[in-house]
């Protein structure tokens, strides 16, 4: 797998995981001096190649990662964690688009998220494109892929989590959250589905001023904003 872009990279060669080697269009360009020195003092194979980026569609900023294809985790294994790290968790159901769900893994980070679940059909999966909208954000959070996102809801539910649905209509989402939460984000197109929508506690919804013609808010925007509901909850 590639990772492009100077802010993705960076965060990639910090972090702890097996790199292959760093591609870079110029050794000799400023902005990449500190990337460089990263790589060499993890005695990373470093190769310059102009050629090389003509295959990328997004800004590569002349410089990309290639590291072994992304793990995820099992739901068992992160429920072995301590406790304290395994308090608020997100569920993306149907959550297809790359871009918000890179989005969502950098808003995770910042507010203190400390799994998200993905399901293996219907919902992006980890690639270049989402690592690179997260911002270093995967570096602080696994990602959990499962078959059925109803059956995990009902496993964590059982280990004493509270799982909170977001949806047009509901309580508002400021005034609850216990601190050992699911929160579950709709797709972008349809929210949850019925047999999802069924396995939540409550169901929360973000106001909205009554006069807006805008009819709701995309996935990564509404996860934002639970994020942050959430987060102030806790301080």
């Amino acid at each position: 797998m590639e990772i492009i872009g100077i802010r993705a990279v960076s965060e990639a060669l910090k972090a702890d995981g097996k790199k292959i080697r760093l591609i870079v269009q110029d050794k000799k360009a400023p902005k990449l001096r500190e990337i460089l020195d990263l790589a060499y003092d993890q005695g990373l194979e470093v190769r310059e190649d102009r050629n090389y980026f003509y295959k990328f569609k997004s800004s590569h900023q002349g410089v990309c990662l290639e590291v072994p294809e992304y793990e995820y985790m099992d739901l068992d294994e992160f429920l072995r964690r301590p406790k304290e790290d395994r308090k608020a968790i997100v569920a993306l159901d149907g959550v297809e688009d790359v871009g918000n769900f890179g989005s969502i893994i950098r808003s995770a980070s910042v507010f203190g998220i400390s799994a998200i679940i993905i399901t293996k059909d219907r919902s992006a999966h980890i690639t270049p494109a989402v690592i690179k909208t997260a911002q270093g954000g995967l570096e602080d959070l696994p990602i959990i892929m499962v078959v059925n996102l109803s059956r995990a809801l009902r496993e964590l539910k059982d280990a004493g989590y509270f799982v909170l649905g977001t949806d047009m209509e509901g309580d508002d989402v400021g005034e609850v959250f216990d601190s050992d939460v699911v929160m579950v984000i709709g797709s972008e197109h349809s929210g949850m589905r019925p047999g999802v929508k069924k396995e939540c506690d409550k169901i929360l919804t973000i106001p909205m001023d009554k006069k807006s013609s805008v009819g709701s808010l995309n996935a990564a925007v509404a996860a934002s904003i639970v994020f942050y509901e959430y987060h102030k909850k806790q301080s």
